[in-house]
């Protein structure tokens, strides 16, 4: 059987797609690190969590932003079965696995992989996974790199699987966050298979950490990130110079993708577009009319809305969403059930407004009539004041005087 890998139409799709995939990348990438660790000479391997289709798109514009050669993806076996499905996989460097039963060949292929200092991407919890945890981990990915004394690079990744879910062929229109961890640390004791669980395990706690973190990006972390990228591109330009100054053009073709996703990361830097968001919540309410608060607001509601649901993981964007909501009616987008539901998704989303948003929870359950449900909310919002916070005394204060009140009015006292 002809595999389309090394034919011309292998050829000429990877020419044409490769370009279009590092496009579709950088229209939702939101967030990346780390891409310093990943080494820029020699084979590795990058170990993933998997929760979309995306996941493939999103590794091999990464590495191909930082290195030479091809990026490789074992992929299941039913990818392979219908033949324009074939000839798609085996020309962008996928080759088929049996998930259940991974026979010899498939480490051969990988040896050959990274035999030519080639990229091979793994995915080691063995499907997609779209839960807030990790599946569990598969060893075959450690063998592979003890075996091949391959350095394996962990990498979190968060919104992959809003950006184009399960069975979806459109992406939607969210963004996604990336974090690129150190070289793992190989285990020097015990057997090889002893060494591969040990690693597997160290891999599972690093890569639930890059998740986390992805998912928990602050400003100071985009403004590090953004000047690790720059300082990563001045130190590509170092490293490659030929003698007479100049650079070869595939490596100013790497360098340009890598200052495309730090472009692109810079100016999807979410905490400014929501502070702006939120200065304008701040003019509505200092509208001088009625009509002039409620026009604002709703402005501010469609903002907040689109951010909190551009980014996942963000709360403060579905926190201002709640808040405005709270101010407008039922008919303009508003009112105290539309509220809730914000409040609750930033809740979720376990951020730095955490306790500000179980206060918005309360008060929208207090004025639809849910007295329970209010009390619990101000009493898990006392729970989460970060200790850090200046205002956290203060806080702490009002929130326990609206409890007072409202349980005060449970029970019939002025």
């Amino acid at each position: 059987m002809v595999n389309y890998n090394t034919t011309r139409i292998g050829q000429s799709t990877r020419k044409i797609s490769t370009p279009r995939i590092h496009d579709l990348v950088l229209r939702h990438v939101g967030y990346v690190e780390g891409l310093e660790n990943i080494p820029r000479t020699g084979p590795v391997i990058l170990v993933a969590n998997h929760s979309s289709y995306m996941d493939h798109f999103v590794m091999k514009t990464l590495a191909e932003s930082v290195r030479p050669g091809r990026v490789w993806f074992p992929t299941k076996a039913e990818a392979f079965d219908t033949f324009l499905s074939r000839v798609w996989h085996e020309s962008m460097d996928c080759y088929p696995v049996d998930r259940n039963a991974p026979s010899e060949e498939i480490f051969q292929r990988a040896r050959d992989v990274l035999d030519r200092d080639d990229t091979l991407v793994l995915y080691p919890e063995g499907t997609r996974n779209t839960g807030d945890g990790l599946l569990p981990f598969k060893s075959g990915a450690f063998r592979m790199a003890l075996a091949n004394k391959t350095p394996v690079i962990p990498v979190g990744m968060t919104g992959l699987a809003e950006v184009l879910p399960k069975g979806a062929s459109i992406p939607r229109r969210r963004l996604l966050s990336v974090a690129i961890g150190q070289p793992l640390t190989v285990p020097t004791s015990g057997d090889e298979r002893a060494r591969a669980r040990a690693m597997r395990d160290d891999a599972f706690d690093k890569i639930s950490g890059l998740k986390y973190r992805s998912s928990h990006v602050t400003a100071k972390d985009s403004g590090q990130a953004l000047d690790g990228m720059v300082t990563l591109s001045q130190t590509m330009v170092a490293e490659n110079l030929t003698v007479d100054g100049n650079l070869p053009a595939e490596v100013v073709s790497r360098i340009q993708l890598l200052l495309r996703i730090a472009d692109k990361t810079s100016r999807r830097r979410l905490d400014l577009q929501v502070q702006k968001t939120r200065i304008d919540g701040f003019r509505a309410l200092n509208s001088l009319t009625p009509v002039g608060t409620m026009v604002r607001a709703a402005a501010v509601n469609q903002k907040a809305d689109r951010l909190s649901d551009l980014h996942s993981s963000y709360d403060f964007a579905a926190y201002l969403a709640g808040r405005s909501s709270l101010v407008l009616p039922p008919w303009m987008g508003g009112g105290t059930s539309k509220a809730s539901t914000h409040f609750k998704r930033a809740v979720a989303r376990e951020g730095q407004m955490t306790s500000q948003a179980y206060v918005g929870l309360a008060e929208s359950l207090a004025a639809a009539g849910d007295t329970s449900g209010a009390v619990d909310a101000y009493e898990n919002a006392l729970h989460n004041i970060d200790a850090a916070d200046p205002r956290g005394v203060a806080r702490k204060e009002k929130i326990s005087g609206a409890l007072a009140q409202l349980t005060g009015a449970a029970h019939g006292r002025p």
